[in-house]
């Protein structure tokens, strides 16, 4: 009887997982098909077909449609049967890799600095200066105060980040802000009408100034690194890794806000051209930033195996969790700043469409016959 009350327990403790699996697998399937005239004109061969039905029939059990090959195709002009294809990832890896209550927990925004802060010699998340869980509010100090302090300290906070910090992606909701005299400066909106539209666990951070060699590229955003670690056999490897870029005198660099985003080797050289990527569906693309005129082959810039190995380290330290896409960037001081971990959510397609790669690189096949398994 108590064996028969335990899988009852587990399947209902199951179904919350199976649904958002059930309604990401739509998502997917719709998402790509609408993007169907941006791949449509990519044409394979017959022994490019062949050659692609082998490889997924051999690694992963079973032929798998070629839509989201011939997107990244589309987007870069490389051709590769190992790329890996979005709904994969959303609907197989990020279910059997992340244990979802663990991720629940990791993707409140108000714990990063719980988590990663200084954990790594020379890397920190942003500055707290006071934030909302659960509709309680806290100061900088993690001590609950009042709703009137928080307004308080709010009002003559100077620059600064505020966000959301639960069910938040793409950048929604992210305003920055200039508090002085009870006021935000540039848009006049008080700290009470700040209070009264989040309501509910958000975050009020410090603004990060980038260094040198960002703001060189463009210099009104902080500009972010997205570096996508996993776990395979008995080390953390990471995927290519891209950089989103700020443009047109916008303070985000979102790639669904018009941000720019480019792929970036291991040793820090950026690839030739960057993309507006938009949500997949647009390329447009640049061979210099359109503002600052600053070319991007041949920049170089010195601390990206840093941001790398910074991956691997802190991932060691998130228990239950097989891949994780890191938001990273340098400050004016030249540390690295863990701006968020991501958990839920994640995606490959646009590291795949910015470099030409694979998202699993040599480890692809691994990966195939573990969730194959």
């Amino acid at each position: 009887m108590k064996r028969l009350y335990k899988k009852i327990l587990n399947l209902f403790f199951k179904v919350p997982v199976k649904i958002e699996i059930f309604k990401t697998f739509i998502a997917e399937w719709v998402a790509i098909l609408k993007k169907k005239p941006l791949y449509k004109n990519i044409r394979w061969t017959k022994e490019q077909q062949k050659e692609f039905d082998e490889y997924w029939k051999k690694n992963y059990g079973k032929k798998i449609s070629n839509r989201w090959h011939r997107l990244y195709e589309a987007s870069n002009g490389v051709h590769r049967i190992d790329y890996f294809p979005e709904i994969l990832y959303s609907t197989k890896i990020e279910p059997i890799f992340n244990d979802y209550t663990y991720c629940t927990v990791y993707s409140d925004k108000n714990l990063n600095e719980l988590f990663f802060d200084n954990k790594v010699n020379g890397v920190r998340t942003p500055k707290c200066y006071l934030s909302n869980n659960h509709g309680h509010f806290y100061d900088c100090d993690r001590q609950l105060i009042s709703k009137e302090k928080a307004i308080k300290i709010l009002s003559n906070i100077g620059e600064a980040v505020i966000k959301p910090t639960v069910d938040s992606s793409s950048g929604r909701d992210v305003i920055i802000v200039n508090m002085q005299n009870g006021k935000d400066v540039r848009s006049g909106i008080s700290a009470e009408e700040i209070v009264k539209k989040y309501k509910i666990n958000f975050t009020v951070q410090e603004k990060i100034k980038p260094c040198k060699e960002l703001s060189t590229i463009y210099p009104l955003s902080i500009n972010t690194f997205r570096v996508i670690s996993y776990i395979v056999d008995d080390s953390i490897e990471v995927a290519p890794v891209s950089l989103r870029i700020g443009g047109g005198g916008s303070e985000v660099d979102n790639i669904h806000a018009g941000g720019m985003s480019i792929a970036v080797s291991n040793n820090g050289m950026l690839a030739k051209s960057a993309y507006r990527l938009g949500y997949g569906d647009s390329f447009e693309k640049f061979n210099k930033h359109p503002d600052t005129g600053i070319k991007f082959d041949g920049y170089k810039l010195s601390f990206v195996e840093k941001l790398v190995s910074t991956a691997k380290r802190l991932h060691e330290m998130t228990a239950n969790i097989g891949t994780i896409s890191w938001d990273f960037t340098v400050n004016d001081k030249d540390e690295i700043i863990v701006i968020e971990a991501n958990f839920h959510g994640q995606s490959v397609w646009f590291p795949q469409m910015l470099s030409g790669q694979s998202f699993y690189g040599e480890n692809t096949e691994k990966i195939l016959q573990s969730i194959r398994k």
